[in-house]
């Protein structure tokens, strides 16, 4: 028997994930980066679904807000040289229907948007999704939660201002070295983070650890598909819409 979803309080947050407090017990669950941007205060209760990661050497919690996402990611962990990394990565940076989307049209591009998936892996992802995607439709069709929302400022509650105290510049420097870690994790480079985190500071360095995160995610995705939109448009004409991407939406 696993442990297929968690209700506690939030009591601790992490680069890449949570402690979650379930009557005196504190699960570390490991978190899309799109589950871990949605997230309410430290101290809210707050219910997750869970997959439990079992191997000889270790066991792992992964969480997410909804049983779609969850789902999602023990098919992608089925697929051939895919694990726990990349599988975060993928719906970190994309909603289960543009998975769909892009794995019916063959969009490579889109799979190599995220950080860590080469096109030799890309196109691997796509032939071993295709038989697979039934299941994916099916996990859509079944999910349980209120609302979709991936990394869509409209849809979520609207920032969260840091306390402003005497420490305020300590805990600036915090949130952002813990923003950094969670790029790093997630498989960005240093060299994408450090300049993205520059201008996020000079911009937005008021903002919480989530509202930073959706803005560096957002970035990050139009950096990163811009100039594949661009060569789409040139020869094919624009594909967006028909992966079901809303305008300003980074999947």
């Amino acid at each position: 028997m696993y442990i297929e979803r968690l209700t506690g309080t939030f009591c601790a947050s992490l680069p890449t994930g949570i402690i979650l407090d379930v009557q005196g017990v504190g699960y570390g669950l490991e978190l899309p980066l799109s589950t871990l941007c949605q997230l309410p205060m430290v101290g809210s209760k707050i219910s997750l679904w869970i997959y439990t990661y079992v191997r000889e050497d270790a066991i792992r919690l992964f969480g997410f807000r909804s049983y779609e996402d969850r789902q999602a990611f023990e098919i992608l962990l089925s697929l051939s040289g895919v694990g726990p990394k990349v599988a975060l990565a993928i719906l970190s940076t994309l909603t289960v229907n543009a998975i769909d989307l892009a794995v019916t049209h063959d969009e490579v591009k889109v799979f190599e948007s995220v950080p860590g998936v080469g096109p030799r892996l890309a196109e691997k992802i796509i032939v071993d999704l295709r038989p697979k995607l039934v299941k994916l439709k099916s996990a859509h069709m079944m999910d349980l939660r209120d609302k979709q929302t991936r990394l869509d400022s409209e849809d979520l509650d609207g920032p969260l201002p840091l306390d402003h105290d005497h420490n305020w510049r300590e805990r600036e420097d915090m949130t952002f070295s813990d923003l950094f870690s969670a790029l790093e994790n997630l498989g960005y480079k240093d060299k994408t983070i450090t300049p993205l985190l520059a201008k996020l500071r000079k911009e937005s360095a008021h903002l919480a650890f989530p509202d930073l995160m959706r803005q560096a995610l957002k970035q990050l995705s139009q950096g990163a598909l811009g100039n594949t939109e661009q060569k789409k448009r040139e020869t094919k004409g624009a594909k967006g819409r028909d992966l079901g991407l809303a305008e300003n939406e980074p999947f």
